[in-house]
């Protein structure tokens, strides 16, 4: 089960625009990348807990400049450095 929210975590990744920073615009679409790809899987009251804690549990951790870094790497090495904010909101839902 974890392996599918991996995907799912990856999918919003790499469906978002190229600029990572938390700004409103780009906060909101993360947000949407990852609802519409999360919502498939895991219904639509899910996927909002779920894109909402994942986003939010980034932002603690890295910054902006921070994430640009991580998410211009492969999808494996995105997924290995992003892994800690997955697990945690899979608690959550």
């Amino acid at each position: 089960m974890i392996k599918k929210y991996k995907f799912i975590f990856l999918l919003f990744f790499l469906t978002i625009s190229n600029t990572y920073a938390f700004n409103e615009k780009n906060e909101r679409e993360m947000y949407i990348g990852c609802y519409q790809n999360s919502k498939q899987y895991l219904g639509a009251q899910k996927a909002k807990i779920y894109c909402s804690c994942t986003i939010k549990k980034l932002s603690e951790k890295f910054s902006d400049d921070q994430l640009k870094i991580i998410f211009s790497q492969k999808p494996e090495k995105i997924i290995k450095d992003t892994d800690f904010a997955s697990k945690f909101c899979e608690k959550e839902i």
